[in-house]
């Protein structure tokens, strides 16, 4: 009976170290998410629903793109930081501070939800 011990075992022997380093990139990348580039009129809409809730004072639900990934915050705008390009959230706990590039979609959040 032949005892095999895989093929990344036996193969990973024979490789130099820097391929090693840029097959575990690779492998790391594979779990990032795409930022989009969104398009003028995405924009737009963006930029209209997020002056609604700051005008309304309404919760707002922000999509960003952050470190690779998607992730979601929601909260009430309390203004923006044009110098810097970024928007004030008032969270539950804090205000944050999110970058303009970082948004990837905006939408109103109903009470009910």
């Amino acid at each position: 009976m032949i005892h095999d011990r895989g093929n990344n075992i036996k193969w990973t022997a024979m490789m130099l170290p820097e391929h090693l380093v840029q097959l575990k990139e690779w492998k790391r990348e594979q779990f990032y998410d795409k930022k989009r580039e969104l398009t003028e009129w995405e924009l737009e809409e963006i930029e209209q629903t997020i002056q609604r809730a700051f005008k309304m004072r309404k919760l707002i639900k922000l999509t960003l793109w952050d470190h690779n990934k998607f992730h979601d915050e929601i909260g009430r705008i309390t203004g923006t930081d044009l110098y810097m390009k970024e928007l004030l959230l008032d969270a539950d706990l804090s205000i944050k501070r999110i970058s303009f590039d970082q948004i990837q979609k905006a939408s109103l959040v109903d009470a009910n939800d």
